[in-house]
């Protein structure tokens, strides 16, 4: 990360809004958000998200998962991380969805995938330590 992402940056509020409004979006159209681990999925229910977060545990295949997801949910978005094994991920995952006839919301990912990469970020987690952030950044403002 080099240092201007490492600070508050004025625009950290847009930014932040912009994210919350995708998120927003995505929530009313999606049944189910998979992510890849439990840091993850806090970050979304941070953010206010109240449908089914999902996380690929090891305790289930990756054919029983797909059938899984196939069983409850209908439109899915894929929120991995943005870095290689993430996208990796991503792209096997997403195959399998559709091929057992679930819709995968790629718009979403993408959306995501570049308001995080404002600010240099690849993770999902990472929302949560953006957003005290942005929060920090409102206090002050509102002390000044």
């Amino acid at each position: 990360m080099n240092k201007s992402n490492r600070g508050v940056r004025e625009d950290d509020c847009e930014i932040y809004l912009e994210l919350v409004s995708v998120v927003q979006e995505m929530c009313d159209l999606v049944d189910a958000v998979v992510v890849e681990g439990v840091h993850d999925k806090e970050a979304l229910k941070g953010m206010g998200i109240t449908k089914d977060i999902v996380t690929f545990s090891s305790g289930f295949s990756f054919v029983d998962f797909v059938d899984y997801l196939r069983r409850r949910h209908k439109r899915i978005v894929i929120l991995t991380d943005f870095d290689r094994a993430g996208k990796r991920f991503n792209k096997k995952l997403s195959a399998g969805l559709e091929r057992a006839g679930i819709k995968v919301e790629w718009r979403y990912r993408k959306e995501i995938g570049r308001i995080l990469g404002i600010r240099g970020l690849k993770c999902i987690e990472s929302i949560n330590s953006f957003r005290n952030k942005v929060f920090a950044l409102q206090e002050l403002n509102h002390r000044i």
